[in-house]
């Protein structure tokens, strides 16, 4: 009887080890469908401020940095596809830059809007600041910068300029009014690139149509790049994701940080492929949340005492969630200092610089 029972348990033992990974499949399968179905009812439950610039819920960022999923585009509604490999990017000091002569440098001027009215108000839900506008104060703050930064210190450099900014109205605003033509070697008309938008939560994150930019704009910005999406695609992508505006209040595309990485990734693949035969200077108006994701992601928050923010990544729909490739790394040699003066928070209307080394 005992060895019957001894050779039931045997027979069962073995069907289980058959069964063990279909069953597993299939709880990783109906766990991915869930989570397709909760971005509506998930806002109960995303413990966050409604601060686009201070989020309080913290992430964490992990080091890894192996291949992983990545959307085909800018316009997040694209399906994911497996082994992309994600480029890091290496960022250095500007005293640093001809230090390798195998390398190409090309030099970054990174600037968050100056002060917008959803930055008074706080209330970035409200219809009013919709693609938010810069306040009469932020307007000042544009002109103090114009008067004080390096770059106009050094005349009419030789060196060739172009603007590559955000679409949202507050950072055109800021390229025009910290880097006019007349004071810099600014050839070409400034660059609108939708790859520099701010992550996207609330009705101030939401662009106008591209014939509405290009009216008030068009004269001085090329907007070629967004002429395929007459309306605004991240914000229909997250419409379709989460609902409207109404039906969820809180954090999207902060909630699914990688999607952000992956814009910026796409950015400085455009500043190498450039390939300009003359030494460039890029100045890229962008907004604070979108800067905090390029110079953090991936990165431990450990190193330094300040807290960078983040959200819970509930809309985070890919298999690895911990395969955080870094948009950009910092060398030892550099030192720390380097890397916390890029990877702090920016106030509005604030310039930093470094130099874009490509091997």
């Amino acid at each position: 009887m005992d060895k019957v029972f001894l050779i039931i348990i045997i027979i069962q033992t073995r069907i289980l080890r058959l069964l063990l990974p279909r069953l597993k499949k299939n709880d990783a399968l109906f766990s991915r469908r869930w989570r397709t179905l909760l971005p509506r009812s998930v806002s109960a439950a995303q413990n966050t401020t409604e601060n686009n610039a201070t989020m309080t819920t913290k992430t964490t960022f992990n080091e890894k940095s192996d291949d992983d999923e990545n959307d085909d585009d800018v316009n997040n509604g694209r399906k994911e596809k497996k082994n992309t490999n994600k480029k890091t990017f290496t960022l250095r000091p500007m005293e640093r830059h001809g230090t390798n002569e195998k390398a190409r440098y090309v030099t970054l001027h990174f600037l968050r809007h100056a002060e917008g009215t959803h930055n008074v108000s706080r209330e970035y839900n409200d219809p009013k600041h919709r693609d938010a506008r810069l306040t009469d104060f932020g307007k000042k703050q544009c002109q103090k910068l114009a008067k004080a930064q390096p770059l106009l210190l050094e005349k009419k450099s030789s060196k060739k300029m172009t603007v590559a900014t955000s679409p949202m109205t507050r950072c055109v605003q800021t390229a025009h009014l910290c880097f006019d033509k007349e004071s810099h070697t600014i050839t070409e008309k400034y660059v609108a690139l939708e790859e520099l938008r701010e992550t996207v939560n609330y009705q101030c994150d939401i662009r106008r149509t591209t014939s509405e930019l290009k009216e008030e704009f068009g004269a001085s910005v090329d907007f070629s790049r967004l002429e395929k999406d007459e309306e605004d695609p991240l914000w229909r992508y997250w419409i379709e994701r989460c609902g409207s505006e109404k039906e969820h209040t809180m954090h999207r595309e902060s909630a699914s940080l990688y999607k952000c990485a992956d814009r910026a990734r796409k950015f400085f693949e455009w500043v190498v492929e450039k390939k300009d035969t003359e030494e460039e200077e890029i100045i890229v108006s962008s907004h604070s949340a979108f800067l905090r994701c390029v110079f953090n992601y991936g990165h431990t928050q450990e190193k330094f005492e300040y807290h960078m923010g983040g959200s819970e990544q509930v809309f985070d729909d890919r298999e690895d969630k911990t395969n955080n490739v870094k948009v950009v790394q910092y060398l030892p040699e550099d030192g720390d200092a380097f890397e916390e003066y890029m990877r702090r928070d920016y106030e509005n209307c604030e310039l930093r610089s470094a130099v874009l080394e490509i091997l």
